[in-house]
């Protein structure tokens, strides 16, 4: 069947592709070809971005020094960076060569280490997205291989494990989807965001509510809900608000929970809402309510993205699913048969709206918040501690994030400055132990945590400075090492005397050359990270690697002190 799936895949792509791919750069002779295998690139980034064909083409990047990459396509709303390489293989019976695989992964070291001086003009012009993309703290990268084969190496396979755990060395951003001529077919098949998703869902011990709108729920098993990610991905939550699904801190937990604690996940996790065009229930269990099944036509996930994304790809991409057979979720089913669209809008903004408690709300609750709080109010600065506060940032006034960021990287330990650059919420997570009681304590006053927050400023302005001269690599580490660069900065300084409330503070930092500072320790951090890790070292990934870290401050700091610089 495999030269049938082949033929059927072809016919889309020649049906909407038609006339949408450049293929300016192509020999005539060879147009077929190249026509098919960037159209499959432009399907990819439709099928799993879910955006039109005219939006996905554009984003078709193959041609001679693609440095083995065909596609990139960031979505901004998902936090999705998607990098693809595709193979049209006529056949259907082949798979890549695992010298294109390797070329693949190489080419993708260089976009996020920003060596786009190695790629063609096509990348080049996408530098400018590429860099946003990477620099947000939650974003999540997508390697895809789309090929019209069935089988690919263990060779190849290991080739793309490997990448995975070097890019996941400090937290996971990078996975690996597998575009082959099954799935593809399957996806066509399904069909595109326009048709609508129809699932057949079982529920444990389920309820039912008549009025105002009908409506099922009851419990789910992990390995019916890792099925729904796999067979239809992020197309179960086109009527969501997308932008919560990365969430980091969120998926964070639910995974931890999944891998120590399955029996207990439905205690833990505050479930899913779904809505859908229609509920049928299904004869199948009669009047028992132990068991019931339910046929629910045009479903969406409005509430729960983060716990069926992080069950998907617990399952999918970690080959974990034994474990989810003991996990079961709390889900409710609301039919919107008998309304309309409007309230099924009012659905999904509630649901997202009203649940949402983060790391930084408890910290609302501690005392020494407080203090700091009121001392600073003496002398006319405001400080924001809730995400509630309404925020008119002025030269006076600040928030939590900006204290934390400031005395994070005043700290003398390089490791809560990585913690601030990996993730500030886990700085939040307990008020009452380290790493937050390292930095907010009763020893740390206001005075004190407000001269740190200035410096951070003025740092932050000067490795902007510092970093517009940069290009390619050097600017990846200007960008990704700027907490580290920040740390460095401070530890020169005398903290321990703007403590002291009549300090001249301001006369120390108008003196103080801030840009001729950061320059240095940014040309030490440069050198020392080619000397001690080489120069193809994932630079975003490095950053956030504690003991990495540890040892780049360590041989900066070593040379300083060797030529008191």
């Amino acid at each position: 069947m495999s030269i049938i799936h082949v033929t059927q895949i072809k016919n889309y792509l020649n049906s909407v592709y038609n006339g949408r791919i450049d293929l300016s750069d192509c020999n005539p002779d060879e147009n077929a070809f190249f026509f098919l295998t960037r159209a499959l690139t432009a399907y990819t980034i439709q099928n799993l971005a879910q955006v039109d064909p005219s939006t996905a083409s554009k984003f078709v990047v193959d041609g001679s020094n693609d440095n083995g990459i065909d596609g990139i396509f960031y979505d901004e709303k998902m936090k999705i960076l998607y990098i693809v390489q595709s193979k049209w293989i006529s056949n259907g019976t082949g798979e890549p060569e695992n010298g294109d695989i390797k070329k693949f992964i190489s080419g993708t070291r260089d976009l996020v280490n920003f060596e786009f001086n190695v790629f063609n003009k096509k990348v080049q012009n996408l530098s400018n997205l590429i860099m946003k993309a990477i620099g947000d703290f939650n974003i999540k990268i997508q390697v895809v291989l789309a090929y019209t084969g069935i089988n690919l190496s263990e060779l190849s396979k290991r080739d793309f494990e490997n990448f995975e755990n070097e890019m996941n060395d400090a937290n996971d951003i990078l996975s690996t989807t597998i575009m082959n001529q099954t799935r593809l077919h399957d996806s066509l098949k399904i069909g595109i965001s326009g048709e609508p998703i129809n699932l057949e869902i079982g529920l444990k011990e389920w309820g039912k509510k008549e009025e105002p709108l009908k409506a099922y729920y009851g419990q789910v098993n992990g390995l019916e809900i890792s099925e729904w990610w796999n067979k239809y991905d992020n197309r179960l939550f086109t009527k969501n608000l997308r932008e919560l699904i990365g969430d980091t801190e969120i998926n964070r937990e639910i995974r931890t929970t999944i891998e120590k604690e399955p029996n207990n996940f439905w205690y833990y996790n505050n479930g899913i809402t779904i809505i859908c065009k229609s509920i049928v229930k299904s004869a199948l269990g009669g009047g028992d309510n132990s068991f019931g099944h339910f046929r629910c036509e045009d479903v969406s996930i409005v509430n729960g993205a983060q716990t069926v994304g992080t069950i998907g790809k617990f399952a999918v991409l970690k080959n974990k699913g034994g474990k989810l057979e003991n996990l079961f979720v709390q889900v409710r089913i609301i039919s919107l048969e008998n309304t309309d669209e409007e309230f099924g809008k009012n659905i999904t903004k509630n649901n997202n709206k009203q649940n949402k408690i983060e790391n930084r709300d408890f910290v609302a609750l501690d005392p020494e918040q407080s203090r700091i709080q009121t001392e600073l109010a003496i002398d006319k600065i405001s400080y924001y501690i809730m995400r509630t506060e309404t925020q008119n940032k002025k030269e006076k006034s600040f928030d939590l994030a900006d204290s934390t960021t400031a005395l994070a990287c005043a700290n003398n330990k390089p490791s809560i400055t990585v913690q601030l650059k990996r993730e500030i919420g886990k700085l939040w997570e307990s008020i009452e132990k380290a790493p937050y009681t390292a930095l907010f304590n009763p020893s740390v006053s206001g005075i004190y945590v407000w001269r740190c927050v200035q410096i951070q400023r003025k740092l932050d302005d000067a490795i902007q400075e510092v970093s517009i001269f940069k290009q390619n690599r050097e600017y990846s580490i200007s960008v990704h090492g700027n907490r580290i660069i920040a740390h460095l900065v401070f530890q020169e300084m005398p903290l321990n005397l703007f403590k002291n409330p009549n300090y001249e503070f301001d006369s120390y930092i108008n003196m103080f050359d801030f840009t001729a500072r950061v320059t240095l320790n940014y040309d030490l951090i440069y050198q020392c990270l080619n000397d001690l890790f080489g120069n193809s070292a994932v630079v975003p990934t490095l950053f956030k690697n504690v003991r990495k870290c540890e040892s780049l401050v360590d041989e900066v700091n070593k040379i300083k002190k060797e030529n008191s610089l």
